[in-house]
């Protein structure tokens, strides 16, 4: 299985161009905007330029499903960011019930999703070309899209809601790139009221998702692609969609079930008590959905670690002397990420594992919740996809944002 998952890393950007679009399923296409109002709810595209130059796409849902009401012009605003090689949707997938976006909308938030430079919605700069070979505009890991992404997209927010504070949630990589925008800039601690973190991916030595297998040879992955042209890793292919149309359509076929899953476990793992299969076209509308090969580097050198979280090694002492002034990249200060953080982890979650959680719970200095997800077998994605997140998951953090006030 692991040859497999490291096949199709080199097959996908092969298959660009392949679609298919004529298979029935549940939910049709539909870009994220699409998805928010087929299911029934309101939403805003906004623009935010970095300060190095990227043009960034967020989603905002100013209310719930019942419209606009007189207190629309003050609900709290709560910041959701993605993982990695994902967008906006991961939050807005649907049904309504069961998806954290509009959970918290309905729930009296103002809904803010961003999307992190290089996927569909933030794929655009001041300067450079963002074809999948123009190395200028992919040459950034999670340390740059921390710093810039967060700190533009956390002004915007606060600028259009006139707001002071803002309420923070992430998953996976949006939660690397919390810690590293509040390690870098401490001075935002004034603006997140609080933050919850789901699959916390920092500290990396104990964790076993494949990436991690390659670790020995991690700085070759990025030459790897670049010798092959492509400075863009895993982008939305039509082929994704294609095999979630084929295969994933199952209308009660039961081997087309089966096949389906083991596709899904290629990619991600899978849950199978906690998977909704009838979502599984729509999933695959929008996941994998591109980054550069920087954060999958880096992530694979947090591995070869020992419970440190650092910043990205170029590789050779020049480099690293010129970035940071020094041979070896220096760590995160995660003493300076003062606000309230709950941290949940997953028991079989390959990536932020229960044991690498704990170990950034013992280095963070506010930690208002450390919890093990209670059901068995919690995978990375099920933060996203399971169908009990919001039993698991998201009403606990509702339960803990609303005793804030």
């Amino acid at each position: 299985m692991d040859l497999l998952k490291y096949f199709l890393l080199i097959l996908l950007p092969l298959v660009h161009g392949m679609n298919k679009d004529d298979f029935d399923r549940a939910l049709p296409t539909m870009t994220v905007p699409e998805l928010v109002r087929y299911w029934g709810y309101d939403i805003e595209e906004h623009f935010v330029t970095t300060d190095d130059g990227y043009i960034l796409g967020m989603h905002r849902i100013p209310y719930g499903s019942n419209g606009p009401t007189n207190s629309s012009t003050n609900r709290p605003a709560i910041f959701l960011a993605h993982c990695l090689v994902c967008n906006s949707a991961e939050f807005v997938f649907g049904p309504p019930s069961k998806s954290l976006g509009y959970i918290l909308a309905d729930s009296g938030f103002d809904v803010w999703m961003g999307n992190t430079r290089g996927n569909s919605y933030s794929r655009n700069h001041v300067t450079f070309d963002s074809c999948s070979t123009c190395p200028e505009f992919w040459n950034f890991g999670f340390d740059d899209s921390g710093v810039f992404d967060y700190k533009a997209e956390v002004d915007y927010i606060l600028e259009i809601t006139s707001q002071e504070q803002i309420h923070f949630v992430g998953h996976s990589m949006g939660t690397t790139q919390f810690l590293i925008f509040l390690s870098e800039l401490p001075e935002y601690n004034d603006k997140i009221k609080d933050a919850y973190l789901m699959g916390p991916a920092a500290f990396m030595t104990n964790a076993d998702n494949p990436i991690f297998t390659i670790a020995d040879w991690a700085d070759d992955i990025g030459i790897l692609y670049h010798l092959f042209g492509f400075y863009e890793f895993l982008p939305h292919y039509d082929f994704i969609t294609w095999i979630g149309h084929i295969f994933c359509d199952i209308a009660g076929n039961e081997a087309l079930a089966g096949l389906c899953e083991n596709i899904v476990f290629i990619f991600t793992g899978i849950n199978e008590a906690q998977l909704n299969m009838t979502m599984m076209p729509t999933y695959l509308d929008h996941v994998p959905d591109g980054s550069s090969t920087r954060p999958f580097v880096q992530y694979a050198q947090g591995h070869l670690l020992q419970d440190e979280f650092r910043k990205y090694d170029f590789g050779n002492d020049e480099e690293n002397l010129e970035h940071y002034g020094s041979v070896i990249p220096p760590a995160y200060n995660l003493s300076n990420v003062k606000v309230p953080v709950a941290l949940f982890a997953g028991d079989a979650d390959d990536l932020a594992c229960v044991a690498d959680v704990n170990i950034l719970a013992e280095r963070l200095p506010n930690v208002s919740l450390l919890q093990v997800v209670e059901f068995e077998g919690f995978t990375h994605m099920d933060f996203s996809i399971a169908i009990d997140a919001d039993k698991l998951v998201y009403n606990k953090i509702l339960e803990m944002i609303n005793a804030n006030y």
